[in-house]
Order: C-alpha cells, then structure tokens, then sequence
C-alpha cells in the first residue's frame, strides 16, 4: 500500500465495514492513540486518524436512517 494511498483507502474501507466492525475499530484506536501519546508511540497520529474515520463513518451511516 502506498503511503499517501493510505487515507483515502482507509476511508473507502470503512464504508464497507459492519457498524460492529466499525465500534470495535472506534474503541480500540482510541485506546491504542491515548495509550501511544503517553509513550510517545510515532503511529499514535495513525491512530487518532482511524478513530476519527471510524467515527466519521458510524455518524453518516447515522444520519441516513
């Protein structure tokens, strides 16, 4: 996977994901960015992206209903 690829791939995965998939994925990015920032961790930015994309995609699918 190229690295500029990396965001707008993630986003496109998500839409395909269930909305279970996509809270696990929620939770445990969160988790792993908190826990990143307190050792420094350089994929911690990573992390916040995945929980915000993860987010992103649980409110649209929200907002359809």
């Amino acid at each position: 996977m190229v690295a500029n690829n990396w965001h707008s791939e993630t986003i496109a995965r998500f839409k395909t994901l269930s909305i279970d998939a996509l809270e696990y994925i929620k939770q445990d990015a969160h988790r792993a960015a908190v826990i990143g920032e307190t050792i420094d961790n350089p994929k911690t930015g990573q992390y916040w992206d995945e929980f915000h994309y993860a987010t992103m995609e649980l409110k649209k699918r929200t907002e359809q209903c």
